[in-house]
């Protein structure tokens, strides 16, 4: 079986589904790489799904809407070549299930749910939320939003469980060392924290973990307590 995930780190969001689909053909598209899913991945720009998309729905839809944007700037924006483009629409043809979660609709929201609904309408797949239920999504095609830029430190969040953890690229970006106790700024909430580096982990965004928190990705702020 066959199943795309639109979600940002589907072991941490999802348990129940990652277990469920372990040996399934899963292909993710994601800013980030979840090394806890046997999945393959193509990765993302954050906040940049309703580009991938477009660019999916150029390649798979006859509508003028589609055949009007800018391939080049979309493929540039959301970081997904030709290539992997064409390998995402041989993939979607045939998947039985759609995973999405809520932070993929910061972004242009009413058109990514558009895009959604006239894909699964077409291949008949199943759009299903982060508890594994069937969903329904409607929304309006129209002019898609430039994408926010995320320079800076930045962090996906979640309140699966408590964690700041990093690894040696945020960690320079952050210039923060491993165990560097800090107080972060999100918009959600300030957290006292301590950062975990992870050389495991790949890229420049870090997990930060806190009851309360929403999934999404923030440029935070933090004060070293160790320098005050």
């Amino acid at each position: 079986m066959k199943i795309l995930s639109l979600a940002s780190m589907l072991s941490i969001q999802s348990p129940n589904l990652s277990d469920k689909f372990k040996n399934d053909d899963i292909l993710v598209i994601s800013p980030l790489k979840d090394t806890l899913l046997n999945a393959e991945f193509i990765k993302c720009e954050i906040g940049s799904v309703s580009y991938a998309l477009a660019l999916i729905c150029q390649n798979l839809l006859n509508d003028e809407f589609f055949d009007e944007l800018d391939t080049g700037y979309l493929s540039g924006e959301s970081n997904i070549g030709e290539e992997e483009i064409s390998s995402i629409c041989e993939f979607i043809k045939d998947i039985k299930f759609c995973i999405v979660s809520d932070e993929i609709f910061a972004k242009n929201p009413s058109q990514t749910k558009e895009m959604l609904n006239l894909l699964s309408t077409k291949f008949g797949f199943d759009l299903l939320n982060l508890n594994g239920e069937k969903i329904t999504l409607k929304g309006e095609l129209d002019e898609l939003d430039e994408l926010d830029s995320f320079d800076g430190a930045v962090v996906f969040t979640h309140s699966k469980f408590d964690e700041f953890r990093g690894g040696k690229f945020f960690a320079m970006a952050s210039k923060l060392r491993d165990g560097s106790e800090v107080v972060l700024k999100t918009k959600q909430k300030e957290i006292k924290t301590k950062f975990n580096l992870d050389n495991d982990m790949q890229g420049t965004i870090a997990m930060l973990g806190s009851s309360g928190l929403e999934y999404g990705f923030e440029i935070v702020s933090y004060i070293d307590l160790k320098k005050i």
